[in-house]
């Protein structure tokens, strides 16, 4: 455990070391994709190699690894446009299914199954459903965000109320069902319900929980999606149409963070996500049939749009919008007053609000 504390103690002293610079730049034209998080210090930058490092190895049964398992690394996933990033391609998607239940209260399916003689891919149960991964890009940001029931509707036309997922004693923010309270639970559970460890021991010297805490501190210290450069008129036309169609309602603009969170960088940073990082219910033909915690079938965390022209397409929870534009045309539910405002638009509306959406 030593090394665990060591590694989270000198995260938080880069960041307060690092406290004067503000965080902002990191959403500027000048950053990169997969690169470290604009304040960090060059500890936390050895912190982030290292963690990537773990973060695109292969692990396998010598490691311990179990028979049941997903992929072989989290970049197996979590590779596109780089290290961090979502999955594109069908065998990047986890199945899910109603029928299968971890400790943790996830349905994850664990695709491949070893033998003696060799590794056998195995057919999704019945009724399953598939999940595209995530980015995780400016993910350590969302993390120390304040999390919060609101009271009062979202301001905007349809008088919308998000709901904070998880469950009663320990509040979700992450994960399509907002199922998980924090991210070094993310990486555990990605741990165990992906890469298939059951918590053993990776060698002699070389623990468990310190893989896990090595991949959270990279995954923590990923800088946001930088805004592209060049905004034309069109882009700052659409921002506009966004809002006004209701968008905005539940992918909020920015987010702030816990006052703890704020005193360690010592001020107050823009979190442009585009996400409240609620619960909102989207409609029976968007359902999946899963129930997590507070999470009904047809319940489903609002995604964060910063970068949603690099995680995609496809689009939506199971991939099945093929574009940007067909996305929004599934939104139902909570969405159906903005999908109906949606339709309305014209053609160059639409193609406006997609451009904006495409320097996010």
């Amino acid at each position: 455990m030593y090394l665990a504390r060591v590694l989270g103690l000198t995260l938080l002293a880069g960041l307060l070391a690092g406290a004067a610079i503000s965080v902002a730049p990191a959403q500027t034209d000048y950053g990169l994709l997969g690169e470290p998080r604009a304040e960090a210090t060059e500890v936390d930058r050895k912190i982030f190699m290292d963690g990537r490092r773990q973060f695109s190895r292969a692990w396998d049964e010598s490691d311990g690894v179990g028979d049941r398992f997903n992929e072989h690394s989290c970049v197996a996933c979590h590779s596109a446009p780089t290290p961090g990033g979502s999955g594109l391609a069908a065998n990047t998607f986890v199945v899910v299914s109603n029928d299968i239940a971890d400790a943790g209260g996830g349905h994850v399916f664990q695709r491949f199954q070893r033998t003696a003689s060799n590794v056998t891919e195995l057919p999704a149960p019945s009724g399953s459903s598939r999940r595209k991964a995530p980015i995780l890009f400016g993910v350590g940001l969302l993390d120390a965000v304040a999390l919060r029931q609101p009271t009062a509707p979202a301001p905007g036309p349809d008088r919308i109320i998000g709901r904070v997922g998880g469950t009663a004693t320990q509040p979700g923010r992450f994960g399509w069902k907002a199922r998980i309270p924090d991210l070094k639970t993310f990486t555990a559970t990605a741990f165990a319900q992906e890469l298939g460890f059951g918590g053993k021991a990776l060698g002699p010297d070389y623990k468990f929980d310190i893989a896990i805490e090595e991949v959270a501190a990279f995954v923590r210290l990923l800088g946001p999606p930088p805004r592209k450069a060049d905004v034309d008129d069109r882009a700052k036309a659409g921002e506009r149409i966004f809002a006004e169609t209701g968008c905005s309602q539940c992918h909020t603009r920015s987010l702030k963070l816990t006052r703890q969170a704020e005193a360690e960088l010592g001020h107050r940073p823009e979190i442009r996500a585009y996400t409240d990082l609620l619960l909102h219910n989207m409609g029976s033909d968007l359902a999946d049939g899963i129930v997590e915690g507070k999470a009904g079938a047809a319940d489903f965390r609002t995604p964060p749009l910063w970068g949603v022209g690099s995680s995609g397409p496809p689009y939506m929870h199971d991939g099945r919008a093929h574009d940007l534009s067909e996305a929004i045309g599934m939104h139902d539910g909570e969405a159906h007053n903005t999908r109906l405002r949606w339709d309305q638009l014209s053609p160059s509306d639409r193609d406006a609000l997609i451009r904006f959406l495409g320097t996010l």
